[in-house]
């Protein structure tokens, strides 16, 4: 019995459906799709082509699921693709064109498995890296709003007081990047801990 095989970030199909069970049903819809263009395949007759027609259920395994899923469906793709043939009357000279046409088909169905899941899976990285350097912009303005004076000529802003001070310390201590411009004892006043120590703190 064939498991269901890796997903993009490593783990197993077990696994993925302790989490969830959608990519389960996405691997099998793939495989209801793939078993009707075999079915499709059959009915036309060898003469007929339907290379492109086995490409999209082995891209959308790749884009949804990841690329072994993806070259899991190539391989079933090759062999729907060889049993509709053959089923259909197809007959090869030697064995040689049986196997270099079987190769070529699996090589060209692993190929777009491979580039789909890498177009994905760079996509969802740029997509990651977006959404980390609009947080570090928001961190940045928050910042620039509570600092106590001008960086380029030091003169005191009118709304600088007690008040932009406790938030630039507690927007330096909430954010891992800004951690470092606190000395020791702004890091960690005594007298803050002792209070939010106390029973009778709120």
């Amino acid at each position: 019995m064939m498991r269901l095989p890796f997903l993009e970030n490593g783990a197993t199909g077990d696994a993925a459906s302790q989490r969830g069970s959608r990519p389960v049903f996405i691997f099998i819809g793939c495989l209801l799709l793939l078993l009707l263009v075999g079915w499709v395949d059959y009915i036309t007759g060898y003469e007929l082509g339907f290379f492109v027609f086995y490409s999209v259920p082995i891209g959308l395994a790749a884009w949804y699921l990841g690329r072994w899923p993806g070259i899991w469906l190539a391989l079933a793709a090759t062999i729907a693709w060889w049993l509709a043939d053959a089923l259909a009357g197809a007959k090869y000279s030697s064995r040689f064109s049986f196997w270099w046409n079987s190769t070529v088909h699996f090589s060209a169905f692993v190929i777009n498995a491979v580039t789909i899941a890498k177009i994905r899976l760079d996509l969802r990285q740029r997509h990651e890296l977006a959404a980390k350097l609009e947080a570090a912009r928001q961190t940045l303005r928050a910042t620039a709003r509570v600092l106590p004076a001008c960086p380029l000529c030091g003169k005191a802003h009118p709304l600088a007081g007690q008040n932009g001070q406790a938030e630039l310390r507690d927007l330096a201590r909430d954010n891992a990047d800004l951690s470092g411009a606190l000395c020791e004892e702004c890091a960690h006043p005594r007298g803050a801990d002792e209070d939010a120590a106390s029973p009778g703190s709120p």
